[in-house]
C-alpha cells in the first residue's frame, strides 16, 4: 500500500492544481493524507469540501512536525511526501513503486527539477547518482541535498531513523537522508526527473542566511557523528562551501568557524588546487590560512558582478 503525504499551510489557491495534477497520475496513491498546520485561511474548509481527509493542526509546528504527523497516520508500508504547491509526473508512482517491489531499497529517490512560479523556465536541476549513493550512503547525503519530495519511503526505516528533526525548519529534509543513511538505510535512484518543484520567493527556504547559518550547525553535528575519512573530507568540502555562502551574506564570524569546522575534519583550507595555495598550505598554520582565505573571498565577492 502506498500513501501520499501532503503538508499543507495557508494553501487554498494553490488545491485545485494539486488534485488535479495526482488525479493524472498513471498509478494513483492508495491514500492521501492531507496535515493543515493551522492555516488561517480557507485550506481546510476547502480540502474537507472536495472529501479529502485532513488532519488538522492546532498549532503551526512547521514542516517536519507535520510530515511526522503524517507518516505516524499513514496506513500505507510506503509513503511519498509532497508539498501541495509542487507537481509530480504521471509515472510517478508506477516507476518508484516498481523500484520499491523489485529492489532491496527503503529509499527510492528521482530527479528533481526547480521551476520559476510561472513554471517556464527551470532554475535548477537536482540529479542523483544510483552507483554513488550506494558506495557510502552518508557522504553521498551530506555531500549532494535531498529534498523533501524526493522519495518514496519504506515507513519501518523511516520511523526506526527517528524521521524528521522538528527543531529545524530548513535543511530538514537533506538532514533526514543523512540520518536514514546513518541508520542503514539502502537506497535506489531512478535517474529520471519525475518529481517538480515549483520556486516561490517567500519559501523558507529563500532566506539565504537562516539557511546556511542551518546548514553550518548541522555540518558541525555530522563532524561530531562521523568518523569515516570520506564522511569527513564531504564535511569539511561542504562547510568551505558553506563559508563562502555565509561570506556573501556577511556573516563573517559564521564563515570563519566553517573553516575551521573544514580543519577539524582533516580538510585544509582552501581545498585549492592553485600551486600558490598548495604551497602555502604546507607552509602556514591554520588559523593565517582562514585569516586570507577570507579575505580573498570578500575581495573577490566585492569585485564580481553581483558583489
Amino acid at each position: 500500500m502506498y500513501s501520499l503525504l501532503v503538508p499543507c499551510y495557508n494553501s487554498e489557491r494553490f488545491i485545485d492544481g494539486f488534485l488535479a495534477n495526482i488525479n493524472k497520475l498513471n498509478k494513483a496513491f492508495d491514500e492521501v493524507l492531507f496535515y493543515d498546520d493551522a492555516s488561517i485561511d480557507n485550506t481546510v474548509a476547502i480540502l474537507q469540501q472536495k472529501g479529502c481527509t485532513v488532519i488538522k493542526g492546532e498549532v503551526n509546528r512547521g514542516p517536519g512536525f507535520a510530515r511526522n504527523s503524517l507518516a505516524s497516520a499513514a496506513k500505507g508500508q510506503w509513503f511519498h511526501f509532497h508539498d501541495i504547491d509542487d507537481l509530480l509526473d504521471p509515472d510517478y508512482l508506477t516507476k518508484t513503486a516498481t523500484a520499491a517491489q523489485t529492489g532491496n531499497s527503503d529509499v527510492v529517490l528521482c530527479n528533481v527539477d526547480w521551476y520559476s512560479t510561472d513554471q517556464k523556465t527551470i532554475l535548477l536541476s537536482w540529479k542523483y547518482s544510483d552507483e554513488q549513493i550506494k558506495q557510502n550512503p552518508v557522504s553521498y547525503t551530506i555531500g549532494h541535498p535531498i529534498g523533501g519530495i524526493n522519495g518514496l519511503y519504506r515507513k519501518e526505516k523511516f520511523t526506526a531513523a527517528g524521521g524528521f528533526d522538528t527543531s529545524l525548519r530548513i535543511w530538514e529534509d537533506a538532514d533526514l537522508h543523512v540520518r536514514l543513511a546513518g541508520a542503514g538505510a539502502k537506497f535506489c535512484v531512478i535517474e529520471e526527473v519525475l518529481s517538480i518543484s515549483i520556486r516561490y520567493s517567500n519559501s523558507a527556504s529563500a532566506d539565504q542566511t537562516a539557511g546556511w547559518l542551518t546548514r553550518l550547525g548541522l555540518l558541525q553535528a555530522y563532524q561530531k557523528q562521523y568518523t569515516d575519512k570520506k564522511v569527513r573530507d564531504m564535511v569539511g568540502r561542504q562547510a568551505q562551501l558553506t563559508a563562502s555562502k555565509l561570506i556573501l551574506s556577511r556573516q563573517f564570524d559564521a564563515a570563519k568557524s566553517a573553516l575551521k569546522l573544514s580543519e577539524l575534519s582533516g580538510l585544509k583550507v582552501p581545498d585549492s588546487k592553485s600551486p600558490a595555495w598548495r604551497i602555502l598550505n604546507t607552509i602556514l598554520p591554520a588559523w593565517l590560512r582562514i585569516k586570507l582565505r577570507i579575505a580573498q573571498l570578500k575581495f573577490a565577492f566585492k569585485n564580481s558582478p553581483n558583489g
